[in-house]
């Protein structure tokens, strides 16, 4: 892929504003524990022309595969959205894309009490601040603040709008979010200023010794999705609900006006506020800022962003970012645009004039509006002046000019803390939202059963696993051979599957192996050498041929463009490639398996293959178990090697795991876990070796 200037643009000011936010650990691109290592040249065998003749990166081979696949899926968007005329396809379109998103997210927990505490109050400048806690689920704290107008100006009961946080350290500590909500209080709007997970003071993935968050907002988002993902659920589901709860509490008190609610925030507290109003019927007013652009033009830049801002399936299903508004048409909606931001600001407009489109189909087209701030990526002055005067309007039926007085200064953080150690970690028996996560996989874990045919039929489902029927003939290049020690040879081969995706191959043999043999599909992530002394070696010395493919993705292919973004060290170093699939409703795992049962097809009617075995080494044990399991007739042996636990396992060690993102299956844990596939396989299957999830692979 040719990345565009406007792709590095948008990935060198994401980096430079979550780090100047506190949001970003300074680390190297790709750590070198996870590079594939450096393959001799004799026997590396792609050369970045393959597909059409002209120089292409090799490591953007998967990507490259996926862009014509959104622009299909962006397409299928466009003609459904555009054949929305009446309000009663209007209300079906709404319909289904609530049914869809809320699916795609897991659905929700149980209401449960909120136990609400006031812990301190102070006041300044007329406002009443009250800190405060409650419980958005059994003793998972959430702190927040809430600004009270200067009842002798603004009677009581107040509107009140919930101000959301986007990335950065201080949560709601940070000036800019802190001006927000107090200018919405001194224009007789009360406002709860919410810390988000992994931010101020709700860090998740916490050092109970040090007292320190291990990791924070961008990078905990992402370290908590790995293990949501495999539960059919997303990052997004702890911060929906923590908001939704937060309208909850305002509910609860007879001083706010419980028909008058809104919500505002902006960057990430921008995409909470675009998921809440789509979402809940109770956010009579919503303003959404530095965030609203198009989910198919930050896959086509491959710039997906963090765990909750990529929802399973969106762009299969056809939810873009317009669509946050077009779930709540015509309730009043505001989006702030600047025009300097890294979310493209062409697709900030685009998307508000989807949306005001749909508006105006049903006859509330100046219900929705749009500003723009000539400025970069930040809640500045401008922005707050018109959050806090579309608030008025629609809440307030006030039509006011809002000027942001220079007196209204942010408070230090350590004055805004609502917490007795600043944490609410550290809180009396609080819970984490990865205990939340170790709860839902030990109850899934109860309710999972023998792996049987109707199961075998999910998992393909699940995984994404094709028929053989969408595959053609194996397309095959032979590039010479390499004499090796011991009379070993190494034969270079392109296995190409299907078009734009080629697998990098090296087929071992010794000098005396009959001419028909058992052949050994080799898979291992750090490529086709890996493994060769220990494990590839052996198998050629006892009379076996050893095919060692690279699947796609891997060895040669492995992507690492933006890999601090998705914290490689612990997730692999193909978090962007992972997203853009994922949004797709597709799988690595399910790529790789497809890989796997191609190019078996294709060994099976070889002269020279007596009988196929299968052999994973590391992660590549994942996708070998999948075809091993869906295909189980297929193979004489199974071999398993440094094979990961369990799925269940990379739960339970959810703040340490080390799992891939592309080892991952979305919603996997509700039908089957890695124990139960390798049970299936009964007698054919041999496990050398297993590892934990806190392995570095």
């Amino acid at each position: 892929m040719k990345k565009t200037p406007g792709s590095l643009i948008f990935a060198f000011f994401t980096f430079i504003y979550a780090l100047l936010a506190g949001g970003v650990t300074l680390q190297a691109e790709v750590p070198e524990s996870l590079k594939t290592p450096l393959l001799p040249e004799n026997l590396r065998v792609l050369t970045g022309t393959e597909n059409s003749g002209s120089a292409v990166k090799r490591s953007d081979m998967v990507f490259n595969w996926l862009h014509p696949r959104i622009v299909e899926a962006e397409k299928r968007r466009r003609t459904v959205y555009e054949a929305v005329k009446t309000p009663e396809q209007a209300a079906e379109y709404q319909k289904r894309l609530r049914a869809e998103f809320i699916s795609a997210i897991g659905g929700f927990p149980e209401r449960t009490p909120l136990n609400p505490r006031i812990m301190s109050t102070m006041k300044r400048n007329g406002i009443t601040m009250e800190k405060l806690v409650f419980e958005s689920r059994p003793k998972h704290y959430v702190s927040a603040i809430l600004y009270l107008p200067d009842e002798t100006k603004y009677p009581k009961p107040w509107s009140g709008v919930v101000v959301a946080c986007g990335h950065n350290v201080k949560g709601k500590g940070l000036d800019i979010y802190q001006k927000t909500a107090a200018l919405h209080a001194l224009n007789g709007i009360a406002a709860l200023h919410v810390d988000p997970i992994d931010q101020g003071e709700r860090l998740q993935n916490f050092d109970f010794e040090t007292k320190k968050g291990r990791v924070f907002s961008v990078q905990g988002h992402n370290q908590l999705g790995v293990g949501a993902i495999l539960m059919g659920q997303n990052t997004a589901r702890f911060e929906i609900w923590d908001l939704m709860r937060a309208l909850d509490y305002l509910q609860t008190r007879d001083d706010i006006r419980h028909d008058s609610l809104g919500m505002a925030g902006l960057s990430g507290g921008g995409t909470q506020t675009s998921y809440v109003m789509a979402l809940d019927d109770r956010v009579k007013a919503a303003c959404s800022l530095c965030y609203t652009c198009s989910i198919y033009g930050l896959m086509k830049a491959n710039d997906t962003q963090d765990a909750e801002q990529n929802i399973f399936g969106q762009a299969a299903f056809g939810m873009d970012h317009a669509d946050y508004c077009v779930m709540r048409a015509p309730r009043p909606t505001f989006l702030g645009t600047a025009t300097g931001d890294f979310f493209p600001i062409e697709m900030g407009w685009q998307s508000f004039r989807d949306a005001k489109r749909m508006f105006q189909r049903l006859g509330y087209g100046e219900n929705i509006d749009l500003a723009e701030t000539d400025n970069h990526h930040t809640y500045d002055k401008t922005l707050r002046e018109a959050t806090v005067r579309f608030m008025l309007r629609f809440l307030e039926k006030r039509e006011t000019p809002i000027f942001e007085p220079e007196s209204l200064q942010a408070l230090p953080y350590e004055e805004i803390l609502v917490t007795p150690e600043g944490q609410t970690v550290l809180l009396p028996g609080a819970r984490t939202t990865y205990d939340l996560n170790r709860d839902e996989a030990k109850r899934l874990t109860a309710k999972r059963k023998p792996i049987d045919a109707e199961t075998v039929a999910k998992i393909r489902e699940l995984a994404k696993v094709r028929d053989a029927s969408a595959f053609g003939e194996m397309k095959v290049r032979e590039l010479g051979e390499e004499k090796l020690a011991d009379g070993i040879s190494a034969k270079k081969l392109i296995l190409e599957p299907e078009s734009g995706i080629y697998l990098p191959s090296l087929l071992f043999k010794a000098e005396n192996t009959p001419e028909k043999a058992d052949v050994v599909l080799f898979i291992a992530d750090k490529g086709k050498t890996a493994g060769y002394d220990e494990s590839i070696l052996p198998l050629v010395k006892s009379g076996k041929i050893v095919l060692s493919v690279e699947l796609r993705g891997w060895g040669e292919t492995q992507q690492s463009f933006r890999a601090s973004y998705y914290r490689p060290s612990h997730l692999g170093t193909d978090g962007a490639d992972f997203y853009v699939a994922y949004c797709l409703a597709k799988t690595h795992v399910g790529f790789r398996t497809d890989d796997i049962l191609a190019v078996t097809r294709w060994l099976k009617k070889q002269a020279f293959c007596a009988n196929v075995e299968l052999y994973g080494l590391s992660e590549g044990c994942v996708p070998v178990l999948h075809a091993a399991v869906l295909e189980k007739d297929a193979f004489q042996r199974v071999t398993l090697e440094k094979c990961l636990i369990s799925w269940t396992n990379t739960v339970e060690n959810g703040e340490h795991s080390r799992t891939p993102l592309t080892s991952t299956v979305h919603g996997a844990l509700r039908v089957y876990d890695l124990p139960e596939m390798r049970d299936y396989l009964g007698e054919k299957l041999t496990v050398k070796s297993t590892k934990d999830a806190l392995e570095v692979n």
